[in-house]
């Protein structure tokens, strides 16, 4: 199969020949060596779910420029199911990263499948012969899963880690349920979401408001959180999903528990009354547009009680940074500044391909966040 839209994917082959074509590149390109060194590294196998040409062309790129610090055997799949009559292609392409101050090349690949119609439902059985064995494998889902396909449970159940974006979704509070049943499975796949990855600078600096010794007191007399979030739209990613488990956080944190349903005040204004340690925790999250649409958050303010009556602010002062503000009985003063770009794609695939094992904080928070979007109209 040949098509315009594929000339970045490499040499065009069978599908059922991709490790001979693999292993003849590697000759190849040890013959143009001529002396220099170059070696076939491989520290994991990556495969890209993607519904689009064109997305598999930057995830490529993106798998690229990632190259030299994470060389990988890396599956691009441009699944369309949607696409007329069952088929699929296959092509691969090798790259060779040169290491600075060194002699040295890092050489790895790059396997692209396309699958239309009914084949795009049926990839694993192709998938798992490529695999590199005693590699950890990630699988990197761009968009909203089909939890609840096949397809998608046979990809899942090849990978040590599903990496996805919740701020995608266009469903985030129902498919808060799904990620957190994902979560609560013994042995199941460890997951990274880009949207929980952007809150980090948000929960170091919630956090550290409680860190001095005056007002560690206060910690446990929150009495009202108000978060607002960008709510996207137009194509654009929504900070819902990091809402609501930015919220999901501070319960699996402070122990408060979700009693009932959200109360919708607005459209993408929710309301809930949580308990905890004996009194109510009035929590509400409301959308805010700013010309910047950066995704997540907008604000974050936690107000407490006598005797140590305070509101704490964590919000978005620039697109470049985050500021804290306390405002207490007798002072309101700016804490803090904290440079918070938006990060970049790349940066956020780095940092999940970085990881191994489950992340307990987030399994927690995902676990309370879909508590909290019972009754949340996507």
């Amino acid at each position: 199969m040949t098509a315009t839209g594929y000339a970045w994917a490499g040499q065009a082959i069978e599908p059922g020949r991709i490790e001979d074509a693999l292993r003849q590149a590697w000759r190849e390109e040890a013959a143009r060596a001529q002396g220099t060194l170059a070696a076939r590294t491989n520290v994991l196998n990556l495969i890209v779910h993607t519904p689009s040409e064109a997305e598999g062309a930057q995830v490529a790129a993106a798998v690229e420029r990632l190259g030299i610090r994470h060389p990988s055997r890396s599956i691009i799949v441009v699944a369309e199911p949607e696409a007329g009559e069952a088929s699929i292609a296959a092509w691969v392409a090798t790259h060779v990263h040169a290491l600075p101050g060194s002699d040295r090349r890092l050489f790895f690949e790059q396997v692209t499948l396309s699958a239309t119609g009914e084949a795009a439902h049926h990839l694993p059985p192709v998938i798992d012969p490529i695999l590199i064995s005693e590699l950890p494998d990630f699988l990197w889902w761009l968009h909203e899963p089909t939890f609840r396909s096949p397809g998608f449970s046979r990809m899942v159940d090849l990978v040590n880690r599903l990496i996805i974006d919740s701020a995608t979704f266009t469903a985030p509070a129902k498919a808060m349920n799904e990620l957190a049943e994902m979560v609560v499975i013994p042995y199941g796949v460890a997951l990274s979401d880009f949207a929980w990855d952007r809150l980090r600078p948000w929960r170091e600096l919630v956090a550290q408001f409680f860190d001095p010794p005056e007002y560690a007191p206060c910690l446990g007399t929150v009495e009202r959180v108000d978060i607002t979030y960008e709510p996207g739209g137009d194509d654009r990613a929504s900070g819902l999903s990091a809402g609501l488990l930015a919220l999901g956080w501070l319960c699996s944190r402070l122990g408060w528990l979700v009693g009932g349903s959200a109360v919708r005040e607005e459209r993408g204004a929710y309301h809930w009354s949580l308990s905890g340690g004996g009194r109510t925790v009035e929590v509400s999250l409301r959308p805010d547009h700013f010309p910047d649409r950066i995704v997540g958050p907008r604000r974050i303010a936690l107000t407490t009680v006598a005797p140590h009556a305070c509101t704490f602010h964590a919000f978005r002062e620039s697109d470049a940074h985050i500021a804290t503000q306390i405002d207490g009985i007798n002072e309101s003063r700016l804490d803090r500044v904290l440079r918070a770009s938006e990060p970049a794609e790349d940066g956020l695939l780095l940092r999940a391909l970085n990881q191994f094992g489950r992340d307990q904080m987030y399994d927690g928070a995902v676990v309370f966040a879909a508590q909290l979007a019972r009754g949340i109209e996507d």
